[in-house]
């Protein structure tokens, strides 16, 4: 490896250790806090469709659908402009982790489970008063969503 190779290694390294042990940038949030979880009886077409029209319906930008895992997971993303503005003021370094939802619909035990990337994890990730402003916006608008589609 050369020399700068190494040293990109060696600052990495004492990012994520520094991350590992400061308990500021962990604080925000529990591992198992950072997933919002629902149920269905709708099949996840079903699910996906709802997700569709609530995003049309608040006038968020829809991105897109996607089957993985042999069509055993449907991967969604949506995203909502007001809290784009909000957390991009963080830096465009953020646009990777933006305030858009994550949603995976897949079955399990007969039904149809939601999992949905909590908008605090930006926050948790990297802590900073924009971002948590932003996840403050979209909290109340995902637990709408999570309860409108599951209908």
């Amino acid at each position: 490896m050369k020399r700068s190779g190494k040293r990109v290694l060696g600052i990495l390294t004492s990012l994520l250790m520094t991350m590992l042990f400061s308990n500021a940038a962990w604080s925000a949030a529990a591992p198992n806090d950072l997933f919002m979880l629902s149920q269905s009886s709708k099949s996840m077409a079903e699910v996906v469709s709802a997700v569709k029209f609530f995003v049309d319906e608040e006038n968020w930008v829809y991105l897109g659908d996607f089957k993985v895992k042999k069509g055993k997971v449907i991967l969604v993303k949506f995203c909502v402009k007001a809290a784009g503005k909000k957390a991009w003021k963080a830096g465009l370094k953020v646009s990777a982790m933006l305030p858009c939802g994550n949603m995976g619909v897949y079955r399990k035990n007969g039904k149809t489970e939601i999992s949905l990337l909590n908008p605090y994890y930006m926050n948790t990730l990297y802590p900073n008063p924009d971002l948590k402003a932003a996840a403050d916006l979209l909290m109340p608008l995902y637990k709408e969503m999570m309860t409108s589609v599951v209908k």
